[in-house]
């Protein structure tokens, strides 16, 4: 399989949910994002551009007074075509379909970055499409990932009292070869994996933008190089609903641009603070930038809309942090965002000397109370920003005291996003992964687990179907099939019986039945010399080379 370069990712359900739906923007397509606009030294106006045809024109002395203003290109100090999404996310039933030869019919990630450019430009008022819920978006699993599934009579089970039960949600991976929507479960997953983060750093960046068409529609101007402006009042002025800005600034030192937001969202009789902050460094032109943005969200369980969920803090309180790291050069983007919650509020360590989501300022009740507890994410990706093509991986851990990271790799045939395939499995400690799969772990939580790592992992190939404007994801195409057992196999002489289908009824198909053996249908590596993650590579799939790089070279 070829390898190729990601577009910049961005929205995760293919189709958009209800918070995509905040306006209607006048469409433009990736080509027309990029095309060049005036700097701001540009003295020219745009009735200069025709070139001389031989005609005569007598009026030429009185052009100067007909000139239009020059047009400022926003772009050179906010980051233009940047945002998170999934490359499988399709905005078709929000947008005319205008990107037809390849997959998804209109890549969320174009939608995204047309909204945020909406906001930079001062085309839409951020009253329009400000919703606060969506730093507050959790993501969830897929219906085909991970569910739970009934059992009985487990063979690794050594108490009678435990060889019966349920095992949890999350854990069992590729469980169903699609979702209910018909998208292939590789597919829906990351789509979903990917909902927050995306919700998240859209909100972040049209706030931010939002800055910015403030303060040059008001005319009080960006600030000179060693120079800060407060836009506090013009933001408040925006009249936002249950929100107060307490701070809202712009810097610019050295040529970096700073963006800095602090916001008071009151739910009831209680406020809760979202900061958020971006460092921007241009590198010349429109097309080449680096840059951080960095958010901090106080949420409380138990307050209806603001849940953190998770159950390693004892606290109520929790704060989400998040960071995203982006570089571009010319046509080509790489990110990495991370996301975690730790426990409390007004937390300390959050971030790193980077300023990147620390990853080992792990949770501990007495030594570091307010450290990361639960769901820390990574999400790399390198890609082309016209076709979406590249390199996709995302890694993360429900808990802080789990063994292992879980992992999807991801990888497309070509630029057209018409098909490929993708591989789950597990891996180091998040704090020490690569971003790469090291093996399968078939029995997580059910009695008598074993965290040895197999060598396996659940591959599927995905295919995009114009009729139905999903990735298709068929049984004789996976290897996604294993006994929850430490073996991933059971020999069927004992009495151990699963929920094969989901339907809730043992014994309900042919399949489930303690005579019948059952063995794993999982990828393995063909070359017995090679590790699980170098047979990976070896087909073609890439791990995305990413800002900062990935924790085990931290």
């Amino acid at each position: 399989m070829k390898s190729y370069i990601p577009v910049i990712m961005a929205s995760l359900m293919v189709g958009c949910s209800s918070s995509d739906s905040d306006e209607n923007v006048q469409q433009t397509t990736s080509t027309e994002q990029e095309s060049p606009q005036q700097s701001p030294n540009d003295n020219s106006s745009s009735g200069d551009n025709s070139q001389d045809n031989g005609s005569n024109n007598d009026s030429s002395g009185e052009q100067g007074d007909s000139q239009e203003p020059v047009t400022v290109d926003r772009g050179l100090f906010f980051p233009k075509s940047m945002v998170v999404a999934s490359p499988f996310g399709d905005s078709s039933d929000e947008q005319e379909r205008i990107y037809m030869s390849r997959g998804p019919a209109s890549p969320t990630y174009f939608w995204a970055t047309r909204r945020i450019d909406a906001l930079l430009d001062g085309e839409t008022p951020l009253l329009d499409v400000f919703r606060v819920r969506s730093f507050y978006r959790n993501s969830t699993n897929a219906d085909c990932f991970g569910p739970q599934v009934s059992y009985q009579g487990h063979p690794d089970s050594a108490d009678p009292a435990t060889d019966s039960g349920t095992l949890p949600s999350g854990d069992l991976g590729l469980w169903l070869a699609s979702d209910s929507d018909g998208n292939a479960c590789a597919v829906a997953q990351t789509n979903a994996l990917l909902d927050g983060t995306k919700e998240r750093s859209r909100m972040a960046l049209m706030t931010l933008a939002s800055m910015v068409s403030a303060a040059i529609d008001d005319g009080s101007g960006l600030p000179e190089d060693g120079a800060s402006i407060d836009l506090t009042t013009q933001m408040n002025s925006k009249g936002l609903a249950n929100v107060n800005f307490s701070a809202a600034s712009i810097s610019l030192s050295a040529g970096i641009w700073q963006y800095s937001v602090t916001l008071e969202y009151t739910v009831g009789s209680s406020t809760y603070d979202i900061d958020l902050s971006m460092t921007h460094t241009p590198g010349g032109d429109r097309t080449n930038y680096t840059g951080l943005l960095n958010y901090s969200v106080e949420g409380e369980v138990g307050v209806s809309g603001i849940e953190l969920p998770g159950g390693n803090c004892s606290q109520n309180q929790r704060t989400l942090v998040g960071s995203l790291a982006y570089e571009r050069t010319e046509q080509q983007m790489s990110l990495q965002a991370r996301t975690a919650t730790l426990c409390g509020h007004t937390v300390s360590g959050a971030f790193n000397s980077d300023q990147q989501v620390d990853v080992k300022n792990k949770y501990h009740s007495i030594d570091n109370p307010d450290g990361w507890s639960e769901n820390f994410a990574i999400f790399g990706a390198n890609f082309d920003l016209a076709s979406l093509a590249g390199d996709y991986a995302y890694v993360w851990q429900a808990g802080v005291n789990d063994s292992h990271s879980r992992i999807l790799n991801i990888g497309f045939n070509d630029a057209s996003l018409e098909n490929g395939e993708a591989h789950f499995g597990y891996g180091a400690d998040i704090d020490e992964t690569n971003g790469l799969i090291q093996g399968f772990i078939c029995n997580w939580a059910g009695p008598g687990n074993d965290h040895t790592l197999q060598a396996y992992t659940q591959r599927q190939f995905f295919e995009y179907d114009t009729s139905t404007s999903t990735y298709l994801g068929t049984e004789h195409r996976a290897n996604i099939e294993y006994a929850p057992t430490n073996s991933c196999d059971y020999d069927g002489a004992g009495s151990f019986v699963f929920d094969i289908d989901v339907s809730g009824v043992l014994g309900d198909i042919s399949q489930e039945d303690a005579t019948m053996p059952f063995s794993n249908d999982l990828w393995a590596p063909t070359d017995p010399t090679l590790t699980v993650a170098e047979s990976i590579l070896a087909r073609g799939l890439e791990v995305p080379d990413i800002p900062f790089t990935w924790p085990v070279d931290e």
